[in-house]
């Protein structure tokens, strides 16, 4: 137990210190504005931006697959795909979209820049699958006996997910024409805040057999039925909220341009590390029923349990350190006063959600796809 506090304190004091170095670093950037600035005329002061993305999503979760999608069904062709669907059906959201939003502000005659920036997007999704087979008839003294209740597979589910990624930073150009006249490059140091939610809700039901016959030695043949409707509901919530410190590299270099106006080439990469909480709530049950046989339209209502096994609720909650990367190239058309961007961006967090069921399963987060800007600047 004390290891385990001891380990815990010093996280919170490792936690402590670098928020304490990007604050000083922030502190350090005000005292050279109040010293460098004056009253001259320049390039905006302040930039408002305004974009949207089309990400795509990268999680894993544990597949929920009960023992009853073991079993093989009685028809052939009815068979091949059936053990694939809970996997498919379960996968999670690939795509979400949304917007960001950058407020940044560069004080006349210095180097700095402030910067506040949110990004967030969103997916919701259901899946449904249904395979069955026709009821095969059978035979008895001749006579041809239409079975109604097919041989069935069903799986459904919803689902949803969102993130939210907020950064604070304080940054200098330490471009000095490296790259070109009015190129820039520009360390940032600052503070990120994360979190990530999904939720599901799937079901799965399975007929296996429609029935046969029961023979009696070699030669009677009685027709007989195998009606168990086996069911299985899983529901799950899972979260990750986190901050910790950031640091990362902007540049740009013009390309061609003429008179105001010129187009620049934009990269960039980023890291962090966030601490956070990462928690996740699964609920699951299964359960197996009979009903009697429906022949020539006619039907017993009458329905008997096999089993119902109590629904199982496995909360988990616990304290984790995620490592972040990412980058980002494209290109811009610039104004003095405005700019248009298009590029290509990717963020990846490392252990970020719980995909597990019964137990914890670190499983990585990644956003990554095409996004469009627009900036306006004012002041200067």
């Amino acid at each position: 137990m004390s290891e385990l506090i001891q380990t815990t304190e010093r996280r919170r004091n490792i936690r402590r210190q670098l928020l304490a170095t990007v604050s000083a670093l922030a502190l350090a950037g005000s005292v050279e504005i109040a010293a460098a600035a004056d009253d001259s005329a320049g390039h905006p002061t302040i930039w408002i931006e305004l974009g949207g993305q089309f990400e795509q999503v990268t999680t894993e979760q544990e597949t929920y697959a009960p023992p009853f999608t073991a079993i093989q069904p009685a028809s052939g062709s009815f068979r091949q795909g059936i053990s694939q669907i809970p996997g498919d059906i379960q996968k999670p959201l690939d795509y979400s979209f949304g917007g960001e939003g950058k407020l940044s502000f560069e004080p006349e005659d210095t180097n700095w820049i402030f910067s506040a920036t949110v990004r967030y997007g969103r997916s919701n999704g259901n899946k449904n699958v249904h395979r069955s087979t026709k009821p095969v008839p059978f035979t008895i003294f001749s006579n041809h006996i239409t079975r109604e209740d097919p041989e069935f597979a069903d799986a459904t589910i919803n689902q949803s997910q969102s993130h939210a990624i907020v950064d604070f930073q304080a940054g200098r150009d330490f471009g000095l024409g490296m790259f070109g006249k009015d190129s820039r490059s520009v360390v940032n140091f600052g503070v990120r805040f994360a979190q990530f939610h999904s939720a599901s809700q799937a079901t799965l039901g399975l007929d296996p057999n429609n029935g046969g016959y029961k023979y009696i030695g070699t030669a009677i043949k009685f027709p007989t039925d195998n009606p168990h409707t086996f069911l299985g509901k899983i529901q799950s919530t899972r979260s990750f909220r986190g901050e910790g410190p950031s640091v990362s590299w902007d540049a740009s270099a013009p390309f061609a341009g003429a008179n105001s106006a010129e187009f620049t080439f934009d990269w960039g990469v980023n890291a962090a590390v966030l601490f956070g909480r990462q928690k996740a709530s699964v609920r699951h049950q299964t359960a197996a029923y009979t009903f009697p046989r429906t022949i020539n339209g006619y039907h017993n209502s009458n329905l008997i349990t096999v089993y119902q096994n109590p629904a199982h609720t496995l909360p988990r909650s616990r304290t984790i350190t995620v490592p972040n990367i990412g980058g980002m190239a494209g290109v811009s058309l610039k104004f003095p006063n405005a700019k248009v961007s298009l590029g290509y961006r990717a963020d990846f967090f490392f252990g970020a959600m719980d995909g597990g069921i019964d137990v914890a399963r670190k499983e990585n987060v990644g956003f990554y796809g095409p996004f469009a800007s627009v900036s306006v600047g004012i002041g200067g």
